[in-house]
């Protein structure tokens, strides 16, 4: 019985020794610094312990920024690509715009260099077919545009008003196969008539006398006979020469000098037999 009431007072006994030991320990170190190397050599065996201890924090922590990254990683990659896609489409349109400047810078400088009365429009539609060769466009009668008004670009004759009302005007172009183009060979002075065939890229000259001094590469512009036409516009360039030696006749083929499949905008010019 004496020992188990004596066990207390021991293990205080104890337990004060142990505490004054380490306040002796303490305040050693403090003045004299001892106990560093042997502090080090502990902290240096305890660190592997220390890492393993705090290993699945870490790893959490990296887990968690991974993911994190790699969430903001994608949304950043979408975003981009997103942007990518408006930047191309704004690119794309600005392209356009610079095409369409140009067009309009030559169509202006063509209007200056014109002794008649023109006028600016844009295309509305375009029917074009093997049997008809027609574009719509956006002045009409208003504006001053009236049938028999010859319409070109800053190419070429294109062709004529046909139909007009107050905000619109149809022409037929000269490629239209019922459409006739009274012209001149500029080298040889050779006047004719070039018929359109339906397509786009090629006018028809019939029935040539065979001793015609015609080449390819002869450029043709209009005569302004029948009055619809004003002389001197360019029409086409020859491209070939087929002969019928039976008849004694040459058939001509050039190529349009106008863009009748692609301008967006044209001038129309009153005849000169109008003004």
């Amino acid at each position: 019985m004496k020992q188990v009431f004596n066990q207390p007072r021991y293990a205080t006994l104890h337990t004060l020794i142990l505490v004054s030991i380490c306040i002796a320990l303490m305040v050693v170190d403090h003045r004299f610094k001892q106990l560093e190397a042997v502090r080090s050599n502990i902290s240096l065996v305890l660190s592997p312990l220390r890492y393993l201890v705090s290993l699945p924090a870490l790893t959490g922590n990296w887990a968690s920024e991974w993911f994190t990254s790699h969430t903001e990683l994608l949304e950043d990659n979408e975003f981009l690509r997103s942007e990518v896609g408006l930047l191309n489409a704004r690119l794309q349109k600005m392209k356009v715009l610079e095409e369409e400047n140009t067009r309009l810078r030559n169509l202006l400088g063509s209007s200056q260099n014109l002794a008649d009365q023109v006028l600016v429009a844009e295309l509305l539609s375009v029917d074009q077919n093997p049997y008809r060769q027609f574009i719509e466009i956006n002045r009409g009668t208003v504006d001053g545009v009236d049938i028999g008004h010859a319409v070109i670009d800053d190419s070429g004759i294109m062709g004529q008003i046909i139909y007009a009302n107050r905000q619109s005007a149809t022409a037929i172009l000269i490629s239209d196969p019922d459409h006739a183009t009274p012209v001149q060979f500029i080298r040889s002075g050779v006047r004719t008539i070039a018929f359109g065939n339906g397509s786009t890229d090629q006018l028809e000259i019939r029935y040539l006398p065979a001793t015609a001094d015609i080449r390819i590469g002869d450029e043709l512009v209009t005569s302004g006979l029948g009055g619809r036409f004003p002389a001197d516009y360019p029409v086409a360039t020859v491209s070939a020469i087929r002969e019928d030696l039976t008849r004694g006749f040459v058939a001509v083929y050039a190529i349009p000098k106008a863009r009748l499949d692609s301008s967006r905008e044209v001038l129309v010019i009153k005849p000169r037999l109008q003004e």
